[in-house]
């Protein structure tokens, strides 16, 4: 699907209420893991209404949410209205420049983009963790024309985040199948 077309999409849930109408809640990766956490920046990537934001308002900041539909942004900042620190970008989180071992966490839940998640052990800094949830290869069988880059194969995630250690990998029971991953940087 090309970018526009995406974007389109999304604009088009969160317009219709499909993609959720409230504050989301911290995710369970993020309140088994977040004894670990550093502090410093973080990087909610495709944010939607925010739920790396609810995993890590007050532990971070500053907190970056980025998320290609400006809907989804907009709706957002209304939900997060007087939460200090956010910077709403509107845009596609694997096209921006991200500095090297800037952020002590990076969030996707329910966006995967192998080509971004390859720069996040670079922008990761020292005790960083990335959080994820996305299609698992499994997901094929409820629905076999799922475009295969959405999907979180967990050899592929190992692979990238080689240099770190992985907390976290696992196939959830029942549709929609997916993959929970969580790995910390040295």
């Amino acid at each position: 699907m090309a970018l526009r077309d995406d974007r389109l999409k999304w604009n088009r849930r969160y317009r219709d209420g499909e993609a959720g109408a409230r504050r989301p809640e911290p995710h369970p990766l993020a309140l088994q893991w977040r004894h670990l956490w550093r502090g410093g920046a973080m990087l909610d990537a495709a944010s939607g209404l925010g739920r790396g934001l609810a995993s890590a308002c007050g532990r971070f900041d500053p907190l970056y949410a980025v998320d290609l539909s400006e809907v989804a942004v907009a709706r957002a900042r209304e939900l997060w209205r007087g939460t200090a620190g956010i910077r709403w970008i509107v845009g596609d989180v694997g096209a921006l420049a991200w500095p090297t071992s800037r952020f002590g966490l990076v969030c996707a839940f329910g966006f995967t983009d192998l080509p971004f998640f390859r720069q996040i052990p670079r922008m990761l800094r020292s005790g960083g963790m990335f959080l994820y949830e996305g299609f698992a290869p499994r997901q094929k069988t409820v629905k076999p024309g799922l475009n295969p880059d959405w999907i979180g194969e967990p050899e592929v995630l190992r692979a990238i985040f080689a240099e770190g250690e992985v907390l976290h990998c696992s196939e959830s029971e029942e549709p929609p199948f997916r993959t929970r991953f969580a790995a910390v940087l040295p």
